[in-house]
């Protein structure tokens, strides 16, 4: 379990570093509008770049934290067995909709490295690897609590 530890580590330190640059780009930005003449042109590019990928790095983590919806209200009405299996159906099809979402966005990635993103001029593609990253790591972290489950049973 010790490189899923060190990939968990990493998209911890990936959603702060993201979040902390994100804040940085608008304090810039809020100080140049109001103390310089006019505001760096890249700064509003950045910050959604950044925002993008601290919500791509932090979707690992809250899946493994256990922040993301789950059928409670069902799993209420159900039997201990039955809500277990309702837990390991959805995660099933959680994985499945990972896959499908990571498969599709490599082809999304290819389109987008022809494409520059007007004020930073970098290639988009590199944006849209924040979505692999979103569908790989539900993936992962997904697979993880079902290895869980089937331990605990």
């Amino acid at each position: 379990m010790k490189p899923v530890k060190m990939i968990s580590k990493l998209f911890k330190i990936g959603a702060l570093v993201s979040l902390v640059s994100m804040i940085g780009v608008v304090t810039l930005q809020v100080f140049a509008r109001y103390f310089l003449e006019s505001t760096p042109h890249w700064t509003e590019e950045a910050a959604r770049m950044l925002f993008i990928y601290a919500v791509a790095f932090g979707t690992g983590t809250g899946i493994q934290n256990g922040d993301f919806i789950r059928l409670d209200l069902i799993e209420k009405y159900l039997s201990p067995q039955m809500g277990w299996w309702l837990n390991v159906v959805t995660d099933i099809l959680i994985i499945v909709f990972a896959v499908l979402l990571a498969f599709g966005s490599i082809q999304f990635i290819r389109l987008g490295m022809d494409e520059m993103s007007p004020a930073l001029e970098l290639p988009m593609g590199l944006v849209f690897v924040s979505i692999l990253l979103i569908g790989l790591s539900i993936i992962l972290f997904t697979l993880v609590h079902l290895q869980q489950m089937f331990k605990h049973k």
